[in-house]
């Protein structure tokens, strides 16, 4: 998945969406801005926020 970081993240959580699998999800309701990227297991996502809150404005990473 590419994933182009915006410049306001707001809080990056991880949450169990309604299939049962993992997402780390920002409490921003507007399209432009919100964040959600899948992700299998807690651990993976921490290490996906870790690298959100590490990259700078409109650096592109890949998960």
């Amino acid at each position: 998945m590419r994933f182009v970081r915006p410049k306001i993240i707001g809080t990056l959580k991880i949450q169990k969406m309604m299939a049962g699998n993992w997402a780390v999800m920002n409490d921003i309701k507007n399209a432009p801005n919100k964040i959600i990227i899948p992700c299998s297991t807690i651990v993976e996502g921490e290490e996906i926020i870790q690298q959100i809150k590490e990259a700078k404005f409109k650096d592109v990473l890949h998960f």
